[in-house]
């Protein structure tokens, strides 16, 4: 049950994080009233919100490793859905240590196929592995 709480919630902060994209603000109000408009169950809104406060405090740092594993792709070019995925992704992979990376790249492309253009699961999965063998080096 933890996995299907955590899928839930993990999807749930995919879908704040994308309106946050579209309306370009991400704050702790903003996410207060998407959950007064988007009501969810109590374990996956507990996971959603983990990741949405950690992402809020490393905002910064996930932005400038996205960035770094993305040469030759800025942030504002890529697609609102895989900015927002790779986010997720990049949270989970270095701030979240309960979570195998492995289940974070599978997790991140499940969503790009899902939510995604046609390329996105292959772009978020070259990006958040190029990320993983970086991190795996040091």
């Amino acid at each position: 049950m933890i996995v299907e709480n955590r899928k839930a919630g993990r999807e749930l902060a995919f879908h704040i994080l994308y309106h946050a994209d579209r309306i370009g603000s991400l704050t702790p109000e903003e996410v207060e009233r998407y959950w007064r408009l988007h009501p969810a169950d109590e374990k996956s809104k507990m996971f959603a919100d983990r990741l949405i406060a950690l992402i809020l405090e490393k905002n910064r740092q996930i932005d400038d490793l996205l960035t770094e594993a993305s040469a030759s792709w800025s942030l504002e070019r890529m697609d609102a859905v895989s900015r927002s995925i790779l986010r997720l992704g990049v949270c989970e992979m270095y701030f979240s240590t309960d979570i195998p990376p492995a289940v974070t790249i599978d997790e991140a492309i499940r969503l790009a196929k899902r939510y995604g253009p046609e390329n996105a699961p292959g772009f978020v999965n070259g990006i958040l592995d190029r990320l993983y063998q970086e991190k795996m080096a040091v």
